[in-house]
């Protein structure tokens, strides 16, 4: 098995809170192979350790809940291409979204077992020039390497900040119902992604008629973990202090231009990974009983769901 080691505190609060024991890792990884390798439309598909342990630590180890979300991770990767398709980081297109900075996890936690701070600034794009649907595609691209790498973010999950400065009409325009489902699916019941806390700041004119709306589709518990500050960011200092902040948001933590270029970097540096990984999907003309496409998963027949996180 390899699968990097936790740190003492990180291994004491995966024991706790998401039911890890370190001496069946190597079995539920083992079993989630097998699996893998029995499904007609996955066989193909051979993930490393790190990679099924984030899906485990997402799951809260539960075999059968981190199955389903293996399967529909891979599905997904084929019916989302604007998502999970042509994914090469020196592409043209995606070079100019990774330099305006829309994601970017930060350097440092509040605890050494806290979860990972990132902070979202949907307003940084030129919607005459790109879709909202390429600065998530970044996002997930990014979200992956944390996955493979940050214990903090697999163990104790992300705290979020949103920020929506010069976010217009026309980017809101872009944010819809088709797209809202894709985003949702993503992230209910693929990605192995646990939200803690999502902070939203520089809310423009309007927002809270469609903030209204978008609360309509969420979870009771996904509701209690936002916090809509908008420029009181004395308010969000309380929750995630300033020494963790970039400066531009008062913080003590160096410079956004820092952060984006070094997520630049670290993004490139996956280039064969993201590469090779463009053949990782479901196929689903193999697949047993309905295959799953477009429509079946997203179509208009289907009504939002609501969504619930741990």
């Amino acid at each position: 098995m390899t699968v990097r080691p936790l740190p003492d505190v990180l291994q004491e609060k995966a024991k706790k809170e998401i039911n890890e024991n370190h001496r069946s890792v190597e079995s539920d990884i083992s079993a989630l192979k097998t699996w893998l390798q029995k499904q007609p439309h996955l066989h193909n598909i051979n993930p490393s350790d790190q990679w099924l342990v984030a899906f485990l630590r997402g799951s809260k180890f539960s075999l059968e809940r981190c199955k389903e979300k293996l399967d529909m991770y891979y599905t997904l990767r084929s019916v989302v291409p604007e998502f999970f398709s042509n994914r090469d980081p020196l592409d043209p297109k995606l070079q100019k979204i990774l330099k305006l900075g829309s994601f970017l996890p930060l350097r440092e936690c509040k605890e050494t077992d806290g979860p990972r701070i990132c902070i979202l600034r949907i307003g940084v794009y030129d919607p005459s020039k790109y879709n909202l649907s390429d600065l998530l595609k970044v996002a997930f691209m990014i979200t992956e390497i944390m996955m493979l790498e940050d214990d903090n973010f697999t163990v104790s999950g992300e705290e979020v900040i949103v920020d929506i400065k010069n976010v217009g009409v026309n980017v809101l325009s872009q944010w819809t119902p088709a797209l809202a489902k894709k985003v949702i699916t993503c992230f209910e019941k693929a990605l192995p992604v646990r939200l803690k806390s999502n902070h939203i700041l520089n809310t423009p004119t309007g927002f809270e008629a469609a903030y209204s709306l978008f609360k309509a589709f969420l979870g009771e518990k996904l509701k209690k973990r936002i916090r809509v500050h908008n420029q009181d960011y004395e308010a969000l200092y309380k929750e995630i202090p300033k020494r963790l902040l970039p400066k531009e948001y008062g913080g003590e933590e160096g410079e956004l231009q820092e952060l984006t270029d070094y997520w630049v970097k670290k993004v490139e540096s996956y280039r064969d990974w993201f590469v090779n990984e463009d053949k990782a999907r479901s196929d689903e003309s193999k697949r047993p009983g309905k295959p799953k496409t477009t429509s079946t998963l997203f179509g208009v027949e289907g009504s939002f769901r609501q969504l619930e996180v741990d």
